[in-house]
């Protein structure tokens, strides 16, 4: 009688633990996923943070360089502009590079910023004489450049010029396709050495392409 009572009390409890064990297994597979999602998340959002940061540092490095430039250079006839080909996704200009003891304009150095041929989710910058080639953005789905001014409706002109200064930076990231779509950032750069004349035989630093 006592052994029986035995087994009928194991057999309660192996009931008890098999159904505790179930329901601790429903509750880790809910935990888990919860956790699983909660991280993938986390990572979505973390790779769209780090792509918006990178898309303004590349913004500001591009408006750096470009607020330097002029227009039109003119070295002895000869005419150094920007120019923005390639669809609009390539932009080249002259950066003036000034004497250390005198402050005056002692040469031009060739500036390109555009996608990289062998992978277009690179932008790339490469700076004339040594040939400086930098990645300054990864995971940029598209990057257009356009001419601007206020005199313009609305930031369209055909050209940068004197009369139209300025210079439209689209960039558009990789990532995002989800709620909220890509990140897009535009930015309007004025250049400012209008009108500056250039010392005689000007040395300018061309990109090697």
């Amino acid at each position: 009688m006592t052994l029986l009572m035995l087994r009928r009390n194991i057999g309660i409890t192996l009931i008890e633990l098999m159904t505790a064990a179930a329901i601790f297994t429903i509750l880790f597979a809910a935990i888990l996923t919860t956790l699983t999602s909660s991280d993938r998340g986390f990572r979505l959002g973390q790779n769209k943070l780090t792509e918006q940061q990178e898309a303004r540092r590349a913004m500001n490095e591009m408006a750096k360089f470009l607020r330097e430039s002029n227009p039109v250079w003119n070295n002895n006839g000869t005419n150094y502009s920007v120019a923005i080909s390639d669809n609009n996704r390539r932009i080249d200009f002259y950066q003036p590079i000034l004497n250390a003891t005198t402050g005056n304009i002692s040469s031009l150095r060739h500036v390109i910023f555009m996608p990289d041929p062998q992978d277009s989710r690179q932008l790339k910058k490469k700076i004339g004489g040594s040939l400086v080639n930098v990645t300054i953005a990864s995971e940029v789905e598209n990057i257009t450049f356009g001419g601007g001014c206020s005199e313009c409706a609305p930031y369209n002109c055909s050209s940068i010029s004197n009369d139209c200064p300025a210079v439209k930076i689209e960039i558009k990231t990789k990532r995002g396709t989800g709620t909220g779509g890509p990140f897009n950032l535009t930015s309007w750069v004025t250049l400012r050495n209008l009108n500056v004349t250039l010392p005689n035989e000007t040395e300018v630093a061309a990109v090697e392409e």
